[in-house]
């Protein structure tokens, strides 16, 4: 059995990023909007194709470029009084609509020298030297920033009232965390998919709330969960001839199963 040092290192730093991301989602309640935003980044990413195919540039850059101001939308509509889940209803049939609309145009308009089922299904072992750059890139910058930032994140999602009294400017940090979020889920799409982008962003914290005693232990078992499911996604897909991102979100999913029923019994 081979494995390509690129797959190891691109399937560590995303596992890495997006559970250090996975309980702030989850303390700062936004799991609704999460789930929503692989639609965002499969927006993004058809845009920046689309882009780089009219204007030169590399895609994915732009994409991330694109995808910062439509998430921001979702938080506009929050911060104008618009209810969070309603919001993120809006903001879902934009970027749903938009991506479809997008994705059609490429197909029918011009010869897509990426797949764009790549993006959709996530496939780490196509992986070039060039598309490890950038994910390091964005998953060492998205994991450390999260680090940073992850008690801070903590007080505002239990007590937003009491954040702002002591000088938290609450509002800065949700910009920071659709941010980071949107980062993320954009530059690292590739690697895990559309549709199992979901799952690796959500799954580690419920595993870890079952499991961790206080928040900061919940970080650490929601990263080491992610980063051993992930690397055993990948050996098991290289054994087995099977998708990397399904056996990854695959393992998350029986793990949860396993610790859900040890709660239980406890």
């Amino acid at each position: 059995m081979y494995l390509d040092p690129r797959w190891l290192i691109l399937i560590a730093s995303t596992s890495l990023a997006l559970s250090s991301l996975s309980p702030i989602i989850t303390v700062r309640r936004l799991n609704f909007f999460a789930s929503a935003l692989p639609h965002t980044s499969l927006l993004a990413i058809a845009l920046g194709y689309l882009f780089s195919t009219v204007l030169g540039g590399n895609p994915t850059i732009l994409a991330i470029l694109l995808s910062v101001p439509l998430s921001f939308l979702q938080i506009y509509l929050v911060q104008r009084g618009v209810d969070e889940d309603t919001a993120t209803s809006v903001f879902v049939a934009f970027t749903t609509s938009m991506s479809i609309a997008v994705i059609y145009y490429i197909l029918t308009k011009y010869s897509a020298q990426v797949s764009l089922w790549s993006y959709i299904l996530g496939d780490p072992l196509l992986s070039t030297w060039e598309d490890i750059a950038y994910a390091l890139a964005v998953s060492l910058g998205v994991a450390v920033s999260s680090l940073i930032l992850y008690d801070k994140e903590v007080l505002v999602g239990v007590d937003r009232d009491y954040a702002m009294l002591i000088g938290i400017n609450v509002k800065l940090h949700d910009y920071i965390v659709v941010t980071l979020l949107t980062v993320a889920s954009v530059g690292l799409l590739r690697v895990v998919g559309f549709v199992i982008e979901h799952v690796v962003l959500l799954l580690p914290s419920a595993i870890a709330l079952i499991l961790a005693r206080n928040s900061r232990e919940a970080l650490w078992i929601s990263i080491a969960v992610s980063t051993a499911s992930g690397l055993a996604g990948l050996l098991l897909a290289v054994s087995f001839d099977l998708a990397p991102s399904a056996t990854f979100g695959l393992i998350l999913f029986m793990i949860y199963l396993a610790a859900l029923i040890q709660g239980e019994r406890t």
